[in-house]
């Protein structure tokens, strides 16, 4: 079985003095999974070459008989899960399911390592007319469940 904290330590190792960050590192059994990013979006050049170190590293431990690697940025679809994911979003809309089970949906106006702000845009019908009102929503994550991007596919 690999050590998940193990993994862990050696990506965030490898990525000290970049701007690439560990999002998340799965290890069902055959398989290890790491998840990196950074402000611009990771490069395939980036994960290939940390793919490349955890196999030669871990090599003479023997993981690679039992298990395979992937190296990769989260999806666009994949839930946001640390803060770096949410400060790069800022400016994006999101649909945030907070602990209760509310679902807001809303623009990422702001992000730090305690939590974030969402700007929710709200419409009713009141007498014929449209009134449009705004709700600010300040959520420690410690509330927020999931948070995933709304693709827009405007053109």
């Amino acid at each position: 079985m690999v050590n998940k904290e193990r993994i862990q330590s050696i990506v965030n190792e490898w990525i000290k003095d970049t701007d690439c960050f560990l999002v998340e590192v799965k290890t069902p059994p055959g398989k290890i999974t790491v998840f990196i990013d950074k402000p611009t979006g990771v490069s395939l050049d980036e994960c290939i070459r940390l793919n490349r170190h955890l196999t030669a590293l871990l090599d003479p431990e023997n993981v690679w008989e039992t298990n395979e690697l992937e190296v990769s940025s989260p999806g666009m679809d994949q839930p946001l899960k640390v803060h770096q994911q949410y400060m790069r979003r800022i400016g994006r809309e999101v649909k945030v399911i907070t602990t209760e089970g509310r679902e807001i949906k809303g623009i990422l106006e702001a992000a730090d390592e305690s939590g974030i702000e969402l700007k929710e845009t709200t419409s009713r019908k009141e007498n014929k007319k449209k009134i449009i009102s705004e709700v600010q929503h300040q959520l420690s994550y410690e509330k927020i469940k999931e948070t995933k991007l709304i693709l827009s596919f405007k053109i």
